[in-house]
């Protein structure tokens, strides 16, 4: 966490948010930590290089994941950001992994969730926020190494404030995908796939107010690219609806 407190709250909630990213941005990694691989996990999705690293706390902020069909599990227990008082609180947090998927990978997305409190008097300034930025880099196709093909980008995030969504142990949750296969041409796939996640949380109080959030779930999942069986038999399973309809 990058806590700022101040006897005042002078400065803008939009203003001390963006400082604050900027620190983010611009910050070394202060502790990162690896994970052992996970999989094969049907139907044939290996996940290796998984690490995470933080440029504001100590790390584990996701802590170590598990496997299931096409995704990776997280169940984070410090991924926090609270303030008081006039105080603003950062938590940044990056997850990277390699997913590698003989029948090519399709897409990858993010999912979390978790709870937030914004409690006592103030105003809009009084907030808290999540966000999330997915990266893709596929670095093989059809089984053979290829120099860095980057995916479009995708970021998401959600914020309350002290006027509009108070409560105490309020849900909250989003989610975004990268899109692997647009970025080759048809007939192509991405067997080798390098992602990164970077995670921010954010609290801003005022003097009288108190601003958490936490994140309680953190899930990746992954697409393959259905094998050509698999087109076959829905072919013929539409065909037979078809038939069917004749009759």
């Amino acid at each position: 966490m990058k806590r700022t407190t101040r006897r005042l709250f002078t400065a803008s909630a939009a203003a001390l948010a963006t400082a604050v990213l900027a620190y983010a941005s611009s910050a070394s990694s202060a502790a990162s930590i690896s994970y052992a691989n996970v999989g094969p996990v049907p139907p044939g999705v290996t996940f290796t290089g998984i690490s995470e690293s933080s440029g504001t706390d100590s790390v584990p902020l996701y802590g170590p994941p598990s496997g299931f069909p096409t995704g990776l599990d997280f169940n984070p227990q410090a991924f926090v950001a609270q303030a008081v008082a006039g105080g603003a609180d950062l938590t940044d947090g990056q997850l990277n992994f390699t997913v590698a998927a003989p029948m090519g990978v399709s897409n990858v997305s993010v999912f979390e969730a978790g709870d937030y409190s914004l409690v006592g008097v103030g105003t809009p300034a009084s907030q808290v926020s999540a966000g999330a930025i997915l990266r893709a880099t596929i670095v093989e196709v059809n089984g053979a190494a290829v120099a860095p093909i980057n995916v479009p980008t995708s970021n998401v995030s959600v914020a309350y404030n002290l006027i509009a969504n108070a409560g105490l142990v309020q849900p909250w949750s989003l989610g975004t995908s990268v899109n692997v296969a647009a970025a080759l041409p048809a007939g192509q796939r991405a067997t080798k796939v390098d992602v990164s996640v970077n995670n921010q949380m954010i609290a801003i109080s005022e003097p009288g107010s108190i601003a958490f959030i936490a994140k309680k779930e953190f899930i990746i999942g992954t697409g393959v690219v259905p094998e050509p069986a698999s087109f076959a038999l829905a072919g013929l399973a539409l065909c037979g609806l078809g038939l069917c309809r004749k009759r």
